[in-house]
């Protein structure tokens, strides 16, 4: 173990003013930025790193897709970049040398101090269109890179402060909404510049060597701790898989694999994903930064105590990975839809796989499969402000039960926590989308001892022509349940639900033209469960048909609790208990399908069963 640098009180006020500033930065950009899924989603990040390129720290509700990303990042730039001088900001997106996928738009920094270059601050912002064919720049029928809009490598957005006209004219000209984007880019322009000045104040108050003893410690702490956590696991090798719905393009559309492999040995971890499947023709996988950048993340929801990432956790984590696989691509394939492709089922993986030794240890660790996300966007012209306009959305859903608790509802994917929904009102505000209802989805969630949280649904009438393209997954399979609970309920996406007109998109629609009147659904999934249904509380079922999350058929021929209905206005319902007790014992008998989709019982979550003394 390596000897301390500091006393304890100096190194708490350095590592809390490095999470301040990036926290600072990030609030900035949401409070000055142009588009909704910025200011209102907060599909945002920001982060502080060594001028080698390591990771310091990030704000509190940033984006965890991003965090993995950064240190490749800034490689990419000291190898790009000839010259790097004080004042200069670069911008790049480009998914091969350190992005995620074009949408997200980092804008990178150099700090210096005394004349020498000390640091880097990048900010990165989900623009809601890059350019391309397709408004909002997602096309789930892409084959190549090339169809997903503006690629950039690192370039000189800024030299000495002052814009550099050219590269702000090639995004101008490329880009649907400029306006809106040259907003988004004076907002991570700033905030970069906020950053800056924050960490010179920092060096000011404290000097320099403490500042620098402060980020080694925090590595070395972060380290310590995350290595102490593995060493108290069971040695040995762990394997989970997920798969995605289908590579659309491929003539034959077969599942997409993701294998995780996790090694145990002493106080060091290897995660390895060699046993993936080969890059899909469509957009689904991700290149190795990305990839990084899931690990991390399904790694710190396993280990909560741990905080944030910096370079600490990355050094003493060991990612294995095989190029061409579609965890680890390479140009020209495509992978806009990174993030509800292969991002969110790398996660699962590699928590499941974390799960297995941590059953063992500490129940509080395991938590089912969470809801998908869906990239819905629509585009078009806007008669009122006679302006074009894309409007990209996601929903919220179900989380995953935990071992001893229900999924929580109506929340965000694990890797937007910190991120939020778009209101009803900003978009219609903004976009000619009139919403007429938002409610639970029912009979949603994946059931067992403790069930997942529930879906939500939004409805909304379309007031103009428009075009609507939504790249997604998980609508047939569906998040894990664990322990013999099943698996979540569906994404879905529906046109004219109810009319004679009605028609599944399906979560690969492309280009569909919609017309004044028409009626989107679109509804996400619920989150896995916990451990056999037929162990759950019979009150708790009751509890979950009254509020009509759950309806009374799912209640008989799922959880064997038979319900009489006395008075449904006055909310008088009663178990029947010796019916009850009769439809448990005929459903014990019988075993629940397993399989990948809804309602089934996972075949590697299955395996993933509380075995701590106490939770």
């Amino acid at each position: 173990m390596k000897t301390r640098r500091m006393d304890p009180i100096t190194f708490e006020v350095m590592k809390n003013s490095f999470r301040a500033m990036t926290s600072e930065a990030t609030a900035l950009v949401i409070r000055v930025a142009y588009a909704p899924p910025i200011t209102e989603g907060r599909d945002i990040s920001s982060a502080l790193l060594t001028s080698e390129g390591r990771m310091i720290s990030h704000g509190y509700v940033d984006t965890a897709a991003h965090f993995g990303t950064f240190e490749e990042k800034i490689r990419t730039v000291l190898r790009e970049i000839d010259d790097i001088r004080p004042g200069d900001t670069y911008i790049m997106n480009d998914p091969f040398t350190g992005g995620t996928h074009t949408l997200d738009v980092a804008l990178i920094r150099p700090i210096f101090w005394d004349g020498k270059l000390f640091a880097f601050s990048t900010i990165h912002a989900h623009w809601p269109d890059c350019g391309g064919h397709i408004p909002g720049t997602f096309d789930p029928v892409a084959t190549e890179c090339y169809a997903e809009g503006l690629r950039i490598r690192p370039i000189k957005l800024y030299e000495d402060d002052k814009p550099v006209k050219t590269v702000f004219n090639i995004i101008n000209d490329n880009v649907r909404t400029p306006d809106e984007r040259m907003g988004d880019i004076y907002a991570q322009y700033y905030a970069n510049k906020l950053l800056e000045t924050r960490l010179v104040d920092l060096i000011r108050k404290h000097g320099k060597t403490n500042v620098e003893n402060g980020i080694e410690e925090l590595f070395d702490y972060s380290e310590r701790i995350f290595r102490k956590a593995v060493d108290e696991l069971q040695e040995g090798d762990y394997e989970f898989e997920d798969y995605g719905d289908k590579d659309v393009m491929h003539p034959k559309q077969p599942l997409i694999k993701v294998h995780c492999k996790l090694t145990i040995k002493g106080d060091r971890a290897t995660l390895d994903w060699s046993e993936s499947d080969p890059a899909p023709i469509s957009s689904w996988g991700f290149a190795r930064a990305a990839l990084q950048a899931a690990n991390y993340n399904g790694t710190l929801i396993c280990f909560p105590f741990i905080a944030n990432l910096n370079h600490g956790v990355i050094r003493a984590l060991n990612i294995v990975s095989k190029k061409g696989t579609c965890v680890d691509i390479e140009e020209p394939t495509a992978n806009a839809g990174y993030a509800s492709g292969a991002f969110e089922k790398v996660v699962h993986a590699t928590m499941g796989c974390w799960m297995q030794p941590l059953s063992h240890v500490d129940c509080n660790r395991i938590h089912a499969g969470t809801v998908n996300l869906c990239n819905c966007i629509v585009g078009g012209y806007n008669p009122k402000t006679k302006r074009r306009f894309v409007s990209y959305n996601w929903l919220e859903g179900g989380q995953g039960a935990r071992a001893n608790k229900d999924g929580p509802s109506f929340k965000l994917q694990l890797y937007g926590s910190g991120s939020s929904n778009v209101s009803a009102e900003i978009l219609e505000r903004w976009y000619p989308q009139m919403f007429t209802h938002v409610e639970a989805v029912v009979d949603s969630c994946g059931d067992g001892k403790f069930r997942g949280g529930f879906a939500i649904q939004r409805n909304y009438t379309v007031t103009a022509p428009m075009s609507l393209t939504i790249h997604g997954d998980r609508g047939e399979v569906t998040p894990p349940g664990l322990g013999g609970g099943t698996n979540g309920g569906a994404n879905r996406l529906v046109l004219n639900l109810g009319r004679s007109d009605e028609r599944e998109l399906g979560l690969f629609a492309h280009q569909v033209a919609l017309k004044a009147g028409d009626h989107i659904t679109f509804l996400s999934n619920g989150g896995g469960g916990y451990a056999n249904p037929l162990d759950r509380d019979p009150e708790s079922v009751l509890s979950d048909v009254m509020d009509e999350f759950i309806s009374l058929e799912k209640a008989r021929d799922v959880y064997g609790v038979v319900i009489k209905v006395i008075d449904k206005e006055a909310l008088l319902y009663e178990i029947d208990q010796k019916a009850t007790e009769k439809m448990r014992g005929e459903l014990g008998k019988k075993r629940l399908p397993v399989g990948l989709g809804p309602g089934q019982v996972h075949p590697f979550g299955q395996k993933i069963i509380c075995r701590a003394h106490s939770n």
